[in-house]
């Protein structure tokens, strides 16, 4: 276990976790109730503490502590996970990662598929603006499309680099024309990466 007073929040946090091991390991037969309790423990650490699990593999999972999206959770986010002890099942991962395969996000009657979606990306000083096109000018609900675009910005990127080196996020209906050339949401990471070195350079 890393170095951490006994009785700050970061290690009681643990201390549940051991404890609860078996409930949070097995959380589908009552997830509605763990996760309810999960959140409340995070919640001590910061306010905008959310997770992940991953599904089990060979008696494993991943769990994932995630700022929520909120850059000044990302301090406690790491003293969290830096403060885990050795836990053989479980897998500690700061922030939501980057997810390489292609994916479907939905809210209410909207549906956005990433294989459907291209980018355009320009340089704001140390960051990175980005203009995602997806949907139609027809069905274009600017709130669910906003909120749709930053939930592929964090999967295809992942939480950490959305926050730190993203700046403006804009969003477009597919159909409306560009002057920039646009080039498959797939292609981003790959881009996004060869942009922030530059810029960092």
């Amino acid at each position: 276990m890393a170095s951490n007073p006994k009785n700050s929040s970061e290690a009681k946090f643990w201390e549940w976790f051991q404890e609860n091991e078996e409930k949070l390991f097995d959380f589908e037969s009552n997830q509605e109730t763990v996760f309810a309790e999960l959140a409340r423990e995070l919640q001590k650490i910061h306010p905008s503490l959310t997770f992940e699990f991953s599904s089990k593999e060979k008696d494993q999972r991943q769990f994932v502590i995630s700022g929520g999206g909120m850059k000044e959770a990302f301090p406690a986010v790491i003293r969290l996970a830096d403060a885990a002890p050795n836990l053989a099942r479980w897998q500690i991962i700061k922030f939501r990662p980057r997810h390489s395969e292609p994916c479907t996000i939905g809210i209410g009657e909207f549906y956005c598929s990433s294989d459907e979606v291209e980018f355009t990306l320009v340089p704001e000083g140390q960051k990175v603006g980005v203009t995602l096109y997806l949907g139609d000018s027809k069905n274009f609900d600017e709130q669910i499309f906003g909120h749709i675009a930053f939930l592929l910005l964090d999967h295809t990127l992942g939480e950490y680099d959305v926050e730190t080196f993203i700046g403006t996020v804009d969003y477009e209906p597919r159909d409306v024309l560009s002057t920039m050339k646009r080039h498959p949401l797939q292609e981003l990471p790959r881009m996004f990466d060869q942009f922030v070195k530059s810029l960092t350079n």
